[in-house]
């Protein structure tokens, strides 16, 4: 009967020692397909934080730089001061004079070309300073000034003259190839043109009293 027994609870130690090395492993083979299939798990994982990091990065980049300002870049002048005036004939739309001006025909004397239109504020503000100073001077033939238009019609650089009681000669660039041989980029500009049709100074501004001045007296011009 003993010896029973201990058939019996060596078979049941045998049987016990074979369910935990079962148990061992399997929890082994667990671990082992936990930790290969984890591998691509956290790769993917990374590679698409990385993604999203990347996106946000590069989304956030493009809003910063669209609300930006551009940086402000100054126009230069078509016409450098020095080199000769181009030549035109334009009619004359508004103002005085007419029925056409050619700038060759105005050799001898100072010339002072306006580059505007009737919807630039600026090119308004500067028109009282500009017909003021031309009353005073220019029609007593101290220098000639001429105003360009190309963008306006007809009538309305007309009655543009007509409501600032502008008195010098207001011409049209049909097609703006005055315009495009001074190279305008941005109006007002204002180019001062000497005796000899040389270029002497260039104001793609607005003009005050100080600028127009100085350009005057850029081209043998004093006024008191």
């Amino acid at each position: 009967m003993a010896q029973k027994r201990g058939v019996i609870s060596k078979e049941r130690t045998e049987r016990q020692l074979a369910r935990e090395q079962r148990r061992e492993f399997e929890e082994e083979l667990a671990a082992h397909y936990e930790q290969q299939l984890g591998k691509p798990r956290d790769r993917r994982r990374l590679i698409f934080v990385g993604v999203l990091l990347l996106v946000i990065l590069l989304a956030g980049g493009y809003i910063i730089l669209t609300l930006l300002p551009a940086p402000a870049t100054a126009p230069t002048p078509g016409i450098a001061v020095g080199q000769p005036a181009p030549d035109f004939s334009l009619p004359v739309y508004g103002g005085s004079g007419g029925p056409t001006i050619s700038l060759k025909a105005l050799r001898g004397h100072p010339v002072v070309i306006n580059f505007w239109s009737e919807s630039c504020e600026p090119c308004r503000r500067e028109v009282p300073l500009l017909q003021r100073t031309y009353e005073q001077y220019g029609a007593q033939g101290a220098f000639v000034l001429l105003g360009i238009n190309q963008a306006d019609p007809k009538e309305d650089i007309a009655s543009f003259g007509r409501a600032f009681k502008v008195t010098y000669p207001l011409l049209f660039d049909a097609g703006g190839s005055v315009n495009a041989a001074y190279h305008v980029t941005a109006i007002p500009t204002t180019y001062f043109i000497d005796r000899q049709g040389i270029v002497r100074a260039v104001a793609i501004t607005e003009l005050n009293e100080q600028s127009l001045r100085q350009g005057l007296a850029d081209i043998g011009v004093k006024l008191p």
